[in-house]
């Protein structure tokens, strides 16, 4: 349960501490500094087997950990803006789920000091996360609301003539990766950058990491693991290759509307005669999901657009 919160706030012992106060983004009237940057870094740079082959990917990687910091900086200060609350209780609780956790004492100080963290440091680093968990429950998942047209709209696309004719899909465990086109990266540095991926992982990376350092996608910080969805459901580009795949395979990059993306098959379910395209809780439940990511992205846009954010130069 708190494995991201360790893996986001782990440092190499080896930290360049002198430059570690040099500011590297400002994000309205707070600055994310090199140190910030640099944990974040090296505990992502620790999940991987293989280093960087050039500077290219360096730069890349560093890029897209810094995006996840302003982006993470953005809710919390939106947070506090709509006075979301969390309570010294909840974060005491969270505490000692983790002294729990890395019993005895002993283990726990020692998690403390390889993170390079006080205690009342890790209680800020839990209150944000709570705060940052809070406030897209308030934001987002508290506004979707899906209705029963919908859900019988949605199941009649499922049965139409354009629609295979059998009643039930199989499903697929499906991890996700994306690269998104934005003012800050051309068309042609997002193919470059997602046809390194590929290389990567056809070189033995794991699928998970890269998606975790890497993707905008829905879930990113799971690895990019969207559960299991069907194959009909998905953008036409992504439905198209899932419908290839064969289970631990990976696609070529994909390029979309979205932007470019690799997907990769972890599983196969048949189907069975409770799971039919016309369940109407596997409808709903898919519905919901499709709401909530483009909520999530249009609400984060907008963070960005009336946010003052300035990334320094190296």
């Amino acid at each position: 349960m708190y494995s991201v919160l360790l893996f986001t706030v782990h440092c190499s012992l080896f930290t360049p501490c002198e430059a570690g106060n040099r500011i590297v983004a400002v994000v309205n009237d707070e600055i994310i500094t090199e140190w910030d940057l640099t944990v974040r870094m090296s505990a992502l740079m620790e999940e991987q087997e293989q280093p960087f082959e050039n500077h290219d990917e360096a730069a890349q990687f560093r890029r897209a950990v810094l995006r996840r910091l302003i982006e993470e900086r953005l809710l919390i200060q939106e947070g506090r803006r709509m006075n979301v609350t969390v309570e010294l209780e909840e974060v005491a609780a969270r505490v000692q789920e983790l002294r729990r956790q890395f019993a005895p004492r002993e283990r726990y100080e020692a998690m403390l000091q390889e993170a390079q963290l006080t205690e009342e440091q890790l209680k800020t680093k839990l209150r944000e996360q709570l705060l940052m968990q809070r406030t897209i429950d308030q934001k987002i998942r508290a506004t979707i609301v899906i209705s029963p047209a919908e859900v019988q709209g949605a199941i009649k696309t499922v049965l139409t003539p354009t629609q295979p004719t059998h009643s039930a899909e199989g499903d697929v465990l499906v991890a996700h990766l994306l690269v998104r086109v934005s003012e800050q990266r051309s068309l042609e540095e997002a193919r470059r950058l997602v046809e390194q991926l590929s290389q990567r992982l056809l070189s033995g990376e794991p699928f998970d990491r890269l998606a975790k350092d890497y993707s905008e996608g829905p879930h990113a910080e799971d690895g990019g693991h969207l559960g299991w969805v069907k194959p009909s459901e998905m953008i036409p580009e992504l439905s198209e290759a899932l419908s290839q795949l064969k289970p631990g395979e990976v696609s070529k990059p994909i390029h979309s509307h979205l932007g470019f993306h690799l997907v990769k098959v972890l599983e196969r379910r048949e189907p069975s005669s409770d799971d039919s395209p016309n369940s109407q809780d596997a409808v709903h439940h898919r519905l919901y999901q499709a709401k909530f990511v483009k909520a999530m992205q249009a609400w984060l846009d907008d963070l960005k657009r009336s946010a003052y954010i300035q990334v320094m130069e190296e």
